[in-house]
């Protein structure tokens, strides 16, 4: 079994991790998502290390980052510090619901915010999961982006 310890804090897009800046920006490039960066409304970066137990048990660290505006979500993940991946999401066109409130919650303890609908590199619906530890600064962003999210769907 893994064991995850999440830490999150409160950043600005200046002092987020550079990669995971790189990999976001490229993803909203790509896509032509235009300047969203001046919109930002909440920034955050978490560490989580995982360990694993057993025979082949480690410590293995990864870097994850999110941004809300009033209209997009925008994340990446830097899983065991290898390649980033970026996704971005309408916020009109997802639902969002805190993992400890699911049915899986009870089988894979974790802390953060699953992600369902329909995301911008997508012609589908999915499911994504972001990571959030759940300190002030990881409840705030939790705060701040159902806001958003309700505003943006009126």
């Amino acid at each position: 079994m893994n064991t995850f310890t999440r830490t999150t804090r409160a950043c600005t897009l200046e002092t987020l991790d550079e990669d995971l800046k790189a990999v976001m920006r490229a993803h909203v490039t790509k896509y032509g998502l235009g300047d969203i960066e001046s919109n930002i409304l909440m920034c955050c970066e978490t560490t989580s290390i995982r360990q694993k137990k057993g025979l082949f048990g480690g410590i293995k660290t990864s870097l994850s980052a999110v941004y809300v505006t009033p209209k997009w979500l925008v994340w990446a993940d830097n899983a065991d510090r290898n390649e980033a991946d970026a996704g971005t999401a309408q916020l009109r066109h997802i639902d969002v619901r805190d993992y400890q409130t699911t049915a899986s919650y009870a089988i894979t303890p974790d802390q953060g915010l699953n992600i369902t609908g329909r995301y911008t590199d997508k012609n589908k619906t999915g499911i994504t999961f972001i990571v959030l530890g759940s300190e002030p600064d990881g409840q705030k962003f939790r705060q701040v982006l159902q806001e958003a999210r309700s505003r943006a769907t009126k």
